[in-house]
């Protein structure tokens, strides 16, 4: 999966948190490995990226 960063403060601050989750996290770096904590975490980025793309909020 390709993520973009996209503008807005809540997008900036999931997906530093799922970078700051995945770079700790062997279960995140492993090839091909799926865990419950990184998925969460890349589902609230990418559910903050809809909504500021959306205009949402403004």
């Amino acid at each position: 999966m390709t993520a973009r960063i996209l503008p807005g403060p809540a997008a900036a601050n999931e997906w530093r948190a799922a970078l700051e989750h995945a770079a700790g996290c062997p279960a995140c770096r492993a090839p091909g490995a799926r865990f419950e904590t990184g998925e969460w975490l890349l589902t609230a980025y990418e559910e903050a990226a809809r909504h500021a793309r959306s205009g949402e909020g403004e």
